[in-house]
């Protein structure tokens, strides 16, 4: 029998949905009234909206920065080619 090589990802996204399904299961089936719950919801989307600025935030920081060096990089290049062409003419 062969067997077929797999990088995890299907077994990652099966995962991350399942996790979805079993929090939104749990959610529904909590002993809790609705008025709690949709505040408890609320409060957990919050958080979880916070975060992500957050973290796009920092990407964007970051992003920026790289950005800024491959600018440099590239123009450090573009320099040592045209000193190379000046050197061979």
């Amino acid at each position: 029998m062969s067997r077929k090589k797999t990088n995890g990802k299907g077994f990652a996204l099966g995962a991350l949905v399942g996790g979805l399904f079993g929090s939104v299961t749990a959610l529904m089936l909590a002993p809790k009234s609705g008025k709690k719950m949709r505040k408890d919801i609320a409060k957990n989307y919050q958080k979880g909206s916070d975060k992500a600025q957050a973290m796009m935030g920092d990407m964007r920081d970051q992003s920026a920065k790289i950005c800024k060096k491959t600018k440099c990089l590239a123009e450090d290049a573009k320099k040592s080619a045209s000193k190379v062409l000046k050197r061979k003419r």
